[in-house]
């Protein structure tokens, strides 16, 4: 067992409070503790030290919030495809929203290593609440970049405290990679600005309060202009989506603008351009290759509770060489994506992150955790496939996070050009 626990310190998660376990009866997961000291040393030398008492007391407290508040009611949410506005709040009430951004009470923003904590624990639970999550804090960090002091004022404690839902309304029918094809258009009349235009695949929409969107002004070069379109405003339509097979913790819709008049003081003015998107689009990247190694945390965990549990031909499964390949595999895997995740998350604290390091860090860590999925559900069978023993849902969530925030391929083709100095598009 404490050879076991070694094994699993490697990928330097806190363990002190729980480990994974099936009920046989009726496949729902329970917690079991388990030695705290055995894995301090290997969690010391995997850089979980490295985020301090705060971040992970807060890793802690996120994960602990969904085990006994999300997980039960998980499969039924995925399958209503609901938002939770509850668990919103309560993660407000834990600092979880815009924790590397503003800090407690929208003071002195933590180290990036909260950011790490967050997005790790929100996904060990859901990758939709993750990506809920995420999309919220690209737009507290719209907001405090580009945005004024009564913007921030009127909206970041709302955001923050999970009272308000914020969207980022980007992508089009016809742009997803290529945003230089964002057709949404923006034009002045008298004081306001009027938005025509159509978005799609939005996260949050349906349940948001504060909508982001991003549309051509016919400025300068006609750049890209960030504008705030609160809930009910004259001439937009959300139309959920109700068929995703994925993230549906997060809800997801499609926005008709339809001359949507807003005042003046709507507009970001310090946003312009594909540049400023792409710092908000970046950190929503960094916390996607965060939070998938959450979920591959999980879907590990399930893997090796079940190895050990479930026996066949007398004996557990797990003594048999093709599983025992495969859990090695699950946990190089998510050693590695963590490590990885914990060293971008200290250099991030320093300094912005740079285009090669996000799009190599999103790349590796999204195709490391949807493998991770892969091999834990077939070590499972067919619980596997059981919403309730969960990993199918990790699974589905995986699969979307893999072309979400830039496809594997597009970020493939960035690593190249940074290191060829030859561009593909």
């Amino acid at each position: 067992m404490n050879t076991l626990h070694e094994v699993l310190g490697l990928a330097g998660v806190d363990l002190s409070s729980e480990a994974i376990a099936f009920d046989a009866a009726d496949q729902r997961l329970s917690t079991d503790s388990v030695d705290e000291a055995a894995l301090a040393e290997i969690d010391a030398l995997a850089g979980w030290d490295a985020l301090g008492p705060e971040a992970l007391q807060l890793h802690r407290d996120v994960r602990a919030l969904l085990a006994d508040r999300w997980l039960g009611r998980a499969a039924s949410t995925f399958l209503a495809g609901t938002f939770s506005r509850d668990l919103f709040l309560e993660l407000g009430s834990l600092g979880a929203l815009g924790a590397g951004l503003v800090g407690d009470h929208v003071a002195t923003p933590r180290e990036k290593l909260a950011v790490f904590a967050v997005m790790h624990a929100l996904e060990w639970g859901d990758g939709g609440l993750r990506c809920a999550v995420t999309i919220q804090d690209s737009v507290i960090q719209a907001l405090l970049r580009f945005g004024t002091a009564e913007q921030q004022a009127r909206w970041v404690p709302r955001l923050v405290s999970g009272e308000a839902v914020a969207s980022f309304a980007l992508t089009e029918p016809q742009a997803g990679s290529d945003l230089r094809a964002v057709s949404t258009r923006a034009r002045r009349v008298g004081g306001d600005w009027v938005l025509d235009g159509a978005k799609s695949w939005v996260t949050n929409a349906p349940a948001a309060d504060l909508i982001l969107v991003w549309a051509r002004s016919g400025e300068a070069n006609d750049d890209l202009r960030g504008f705030l379109v609160e809930r009910g405003a004259v001439g937009l339509t959300v139309d959920p989506i109700r068929n995703a097979a994925a993230l549906r913790a997060a809800t997801l819709g499609r926005l008709t603008l339809d001359g949507v008049r807003v005042p003046s003081d709507s507009l970001l003015p310090h946003a312009w351009g594909l540049g400023d998107i792409n710092a908000c689009l970046d950190y929503n990247r960094m916390t996607v290759s965060f939070g998938v190694m959450g979920a591959a945390r999980f879907c590990l965990e399930a893997a090796i509770t079940h190895a050990r549990e479930r026996e066949q031909f007398g004996a557990p499964i797990g003594t048999r060489q093709l599983v025992q390949s495969e859990i090695t595999e699950m946990v190089t895997r998510v050693v590695l994506g963590e490590m990885l995740s914990i060293q971008s998350a200290l250099r991030w604290s320093a300094r912005a992150p740079r285009r090669l390091e996000v799009s190599l860090l999103k790349r590796h860590n999204c195709a490391a955790a949807r493998d991770v999925a892969a091999r834990a559900r077939s070590v499972l069978g067919a619980r596997g496939i059981d919403l309730e023993s969960h990993v199918a849902r990790h699974m589905l969530n995986l699969e979307a996070s893999y072309s979400y925030g830039g496809t594997h391929e597009i970020h493939g083709l960035v690593v190249a050009k940074s290191v060829l100095g030859l561009g593909a598009f």
